[in-house]
């Protein structure tokens, strides 16, 4: 995914999208569509998220009786984390309460968090992505160079693995913490990048595949933090070989498609690649990668035969797919993972005139890149179509939620999707904005 912009963070104000409806209930104005914080604390007003508000006088200036600690700690739990670093700019109680190192740990635990599917829009200003939950859209990583290309190879616990050129960076946009990482997309492909937690902290890996011709690819693992370990992995498959084993190496030998163009899905410690993902194996199932044994299978596809529809994600720790039925359905399918079965859960209707009073959007037999269900928290499911100039997200039933549209900006869906986190992972990403020198990172620049 590549685009060009100019910067700042997620916890910098920015403007947004224009929008109906949603909002954050932000100041007197209680702009739909997220507003500037620092302008409301400023002009005085209700500073908050989903409904929960802080009042703050004029100025910035908190008034002499403040809310129960307690009671601010639980609010602050449900603030995005992008907030959350504004509303340290108000005052000591507030940093104090917002800045510990289990608050941070709470934040990333609490039910309100869930993962945000970065929909970009395509223009000429920063990566803004589009927030389901609240129906906003917000810059992600802005950067100052128009001559600058940015291209997004995954996204895990909080941070995002970017490349510009031949650098290669590991970044989280909430704490504004990065680090350089070897150049492993200039003669390789990534094809994933996930973390585990272990004694609870993060380890973050980078799954990648040489280029060879003709195609005989080999698979490794870079480690990020102080070690900074690579070790080659091979093309590791089943322990007990047959047919489909032949097939996987086939598969594996010709590549998967590299992640800034296909992302992974990353379910209960695996990887997971739609069918469109690699050459070779249509008909042969999804491909898998088990990041503990560090080895590769098929799974089956749900229903029978070929598989229309393509778009991997999470539903409650399960792995789902969301396969179109005909032109105006999509039916969402979820794997046990008990029994490794298919089920439907549910249809979303799409609405096809509300569709096509918008232009419509291009049929290929496939979801991608038209239209994506996206899981909410109440385990309902709406969905985003892609349309020429805006993107509109319906609820189940097939009625508007939100129009996202933006001035000179091109509607461009992709697939990745970053839960915002206030962990700082001072081993992964050891350097700060302020270590930026000379433009580098160009994320940081100018800001």
């Amino acid at each position: 995914m590549e685009a060009n912009g100019g910067g700042g963070g997620l916890e910098d104000g920015g403007d947004h999208a224009p929008a109906n409806g949603g909002g954050h209930g932000l100041a007197d104005h209680a702009l739909a569509n997220g507003g500037d914080q620092a302008a409301a604390m400023e002009a005085g007003g209700a500073v908050g998220n989903g409904g929960l508000q802080v009042m703050v006088a004029p100025g910035g200036v908190v008034p002499a009786q403040q809310p129960d600690p307690d009671a601010l700690y639980q609010v602050f739990l449900c603030f995005p984390a992008q907030e959350i670093a504004r509303c340290r700019r108000v005052c000591r109680l507030w940093r104090d309460i917002t800045s510990t190192e289990a608050f941070r740990r709470e934040h990333q635990r609490h039910r309100y968090r869930t993962p945000m599917p970065l929909f970009f829009f395509q223009g000429p200003g920063p990566f803004r992505a589009v927030d389901i939950r609240d129906r906003v859209s917000r810059p992600v990583i802005r950067y100052s160079s128009h001559h600058e290309v940015l291209r997004i190879h995954g996204s895990c616990a909080g941070i995002l693995l970017l490349s510009s050129g031949d650098r290669l960076y590991a970044c989280n946009p909430c704490t504004r913490r990065w680090a350089h990482l070897p150049p492993l997309h200039v003669d390789h492909r990534i094809v994933g990048f996930y973390a585990e937690r272990v004694s609870g902290n993060f380890e973050c890996q980078v799954l990648y595949h040489d280029r060879q011709e003709p195609a005989d690819c080999e698979y490794w693992i870079y480690d990020l933090g102080p070690a900074a370990a690579v070790r080659s992995i091979g093309r590791p498959g089943p322990e007990d070989e047959g047919e489909d084993d032949v097939n996987l190496d086939l598969v594996l030998a010709n590549g998967i498609a590299p992640s800034y163009m296909i992302p992974p899905v990353y379910v209960l410690s695996c990887l997971h690649w739609p069918l469109r993902a690699t050459r070779g194996n249509v008909n042969r199932g999804l491909l898998m990668f088990d990041a503990g044994q560090e080895s590769f299978a098929f799974i089956p596809p749900p229903g029978n035969g070929t598989v229309v529809g393509d778009q991997l994600f999470e539903i409650d720790r399960h792995l789902a797919m969301a396969v179109l039925g005909v032109p105006s359905t999509v039916d969402i399918w979820v794997r046990s993972n008990m029994t490794e079965l298919w089920s439907r859960r549910y249809s979303i209707r799409l609405p096809m005139y509300e569709i096509n009073l918008n232009g419509g959007y291009h049929f290929t037999g496939r979801l991608a890149p038209g239209v994506f269900a996206v899981p909410h928290d109440d385990g309902n499911t709406s969905t985003l179509v892609q349309c020429p100039g805006i993107l509109l997200q319906f609820d189940a039933l097939g009625d508007v939620l939100q129009r996202y549209q933006l001035a000179d900006y091109q509607t461009f869906l992709y697939r990745h999707a970053i839960q915002e986190s206030l962990l700082l992972h001072p081993a992964i990403l050891p350097m700060q904005d302020t270590d930026a020198v000379d433009g580098d990172p160009p994320f940081f620049r100018n800001q």
